[in-house]
């Protein structure tokens, strides 16, 4: 890992924070195997949490900042939201859909880089089965595929990608408000949002588009809903 070089990490010291992040681990079956604090902000105030690790060796990680900006029930809180990605196997679902993204695009793009009428379309001189991308510079086919032919494609699988991310926060959330922490969390999200400088309640049509999680506002409301049910 490279992490190490940019940033220190240290274990999370024992104490009341430490001991109800690995009861919840213990709660929801999430294999802790380390617990560790990272000086981010020595680069930036915003406050994050995450985690990583493979089978049985799994990590989470808090930034100094977070432990600063919110309580602990507030950072426990934010953790159960976090297990609620690895409840849902979400990372591993976005891994698949961002390996399938890129082989439809190499592929589609591997039935267009030989046609002629594409390169001559752009003033480009070609000729059929003079090589794979008839007889012009692979470069070439790569920048005219990418940038005109497959641009819509993309804008519409960007569109279903932010949507399904969007989905998976909300998911996230109402897993932790099922472990009893909707309040704690609702709290927390605010903290983080207002310390990142988010926005709060941006045009719904243009966060539909392009933002990967909801607004503030969405979310405590979907929060409300999990919490009164």
């Amino acid at each position: 890992a490279v992490q190490p070089l940019f940033n220190k990490y240290e274990p999370l010291e024992a104490g009341s924070l430490r001991a109800k992040i690995e009861a919840l681990a213990a709660r929801v079956d999430y294999p802790l195997y380390k617990l560790f604090t990272v000086d981010g902000s020595k680069r930036s105030s915003h406050s994050n949490a995450y985690m990583y690790g493979f089978f049985k060796s799994k990590r989470i990680v808090l930034f100094d900042t977070l432990l600063k900006q919110a309580s602990d029930e507030e950072i426990v809180a934010v953790l159960a939201h976090e297990l609620g990605h690895w409840h849902h196997g979400h990372v591993l679902l976005t891994f698949a859909i961002s390996q399938l993204y890129v082989f439809a695009a190499f592929y589609f793009f591997a039935g267009c880089m030989g046609s002629v009428d594409i390169y001559n379309a752009f003033g480009f001189r070609a000729v059929a089965g003079a090589s794979d991308t008839a007889g012009a510079p692979v470069i070439v086919g790569v920048l005219l595929f990418f940038a005109f032919l497959w641009e819509p494609v993309d804008h519409l699988l960007s569109f279903l990608m932010t949507w399904n991310s969007r989905r998976m926060e909300f998911q996230a959330d109402a897993f932790g408000a099922s472990l009893g922490k909707g309040a704690a969390l609702q709290r927390g999200l605010v903290k983080i949002t207002f310390e990142n400088l988010g926005v709060l309640d941006p045009d719904p049509w243009f966060s539909t588009y392009h933002h990967s999680h909801p607004p503030l506002v969405e979310r405590l409301r979907g929060i409300d809903a999990k919490k009164t049910r």
